[in-house]
């Protein structure tokens, strides 16, 4: 189980209170992607991406969500995570007993939320 986010970019600068659309791909291997979750808050709230494929075992699954950034400049950490046919959800933090192999944990990405006037760079 996992999902990723392939836009915008880490650290890419996005612009105050404007509707910009983020990009990912989720995947489930036996099971099917069902639900992705995107939070632009460091995972305090959660809503629901919008699936631009139809469900398919075996796929990536592309998914799409519309936020609009804030209004105050600074940097947000956005994160999706996967939810399966199964029950099975993507977990948050890395298994350290799989060292280097099987990285399905949800990746954060940081992001810069600026002003059109450049206040914050």
């Amino acid at each position: 189980m996992k999902s990723e986010i392939s836009r915008p970019s880490v650290y890419e600068i996005l612009g105050a209170n404007q509707v910009y659309t983020i990009f990912g791909a989720a995947w489930a291997g036996e099971t099917e992607v069902t639900e992705i979750a995107v939070s632009t808050d460091d995972a305090q709230t959660w809503a629901n991406a919008q699936f631009l494929d139809p469900i398919q075992r075996h796929a990536w699954r592309r998914w799409k969500f519309d936020w609009l950034t804030p209004k105050k400049p600074g940097r947000y950490t956005l994160i999706a995570r996967a939810k399966g046919a199964d029950g099975s959800v993507q977990p948050d933090k890395h298994d350290q007993n799989y060292g280097s192999y099987v990285i399905n944990h949800a990746l954060p990405i940081e992001v810069f939320v600026d002003d059109p006037r450049g206040t914050l760079v």
